[in-house]
């Protein structure tokens, strides 16, 4: 079976329930600004990495990636994220592995990014599937949501700069896919989609895979 990132607590779960609108008029005030802080911290971060894969001395480090291990991991960072919209996150299994060539710290951003996205834009109460696969030459990550799905031709848009997948939404900068795309192809890999109207969508991480430690011995 799958797991899950994490269950809520019984105090999650008294937050859940409170709904936006029995919030007082102090408490919105608060919280408005301090999503307007979060909006205006991670746009500092886009752009500070948007200018710094755009320079032509760009690089990554190549080193030994579980996929299995971040898809764990980012799902836990954003569980809280999730359970605020009663969002289910289902997780590869402790013992699976998917290895690949990269390095850890943007592969976690890549990730992230689209796992956020699908937290961002999945209906409250729905599930999102972290997904590892791997063959003779690619490690992949797949992460799908019951969103409202993506046309056609948008998906063409998705990884421009400040495009925000076409929605109406306005929370992010709209640079997160095209500088995860960009870090990708920097680690000799790509993201695709797949997604319909009404079908959710599918994002996928695909990155080549370490020969190496698949082959390796475990004694664990």
């Amino acid at each position: 079976q799958d797991r899950v990132a994490e269950q809520p607590s019984s105090k999650d779960r008294h937050h859940i329930q409170r709904r936006p609108d029995d919030r007082t008029d102090p408490e919105r005030q608060v919280d408005d600004r301090a999503a307007a802080v979060d909006r205006s911290e991670d746009l500092i971060d886009d752009l500070a990495d948007l200018q710094a894969i755009e320079r032509s001395d760009f690089s990554v480090a190549r080193e030994s990636v579980d996929l299995a291990d971040v898809a764990r991991r980012g799902a836990g960072l954003l569980a809280m994220k999730a359970r605020e919209r009663r969002i289910r996150i289902d997780v590869p299994l402790d013992d699976e592995k998917a290895m690949a060539i990269g390095e850890f710290r943007r592969v976690l951003q890549i990730v992230l990014n689209l796992i956020g996205n699908a937290v961002r834009y999945s209906p409250d109460g729905s599930s999102i599937w972290l997904r590892v696969e791997s063959d003779d030459d690619h490690a992949s990550i797949t992460v799908a949501d019951q969103g409202a799905g993506i046309a056609p031709e948008d998906q063409t848009r998705l990884f421009e700069k400040f495009e925000r997948l076409g929605r109406m939404d306005t929370s992010g900068s709209g640079l997160g896919l095209y500088i995860a795309r960009r870090l990708a192809h920097a680690m000799d890999g790509d993201i695709s989609v797949e997604s319909a109207l009404g079908q959710g969508a599918r994002f996928t991480l695909t990155l080549p895979r370490d020969r190496r430690s698949a082959e390796r011995p475990s004694f664990d």
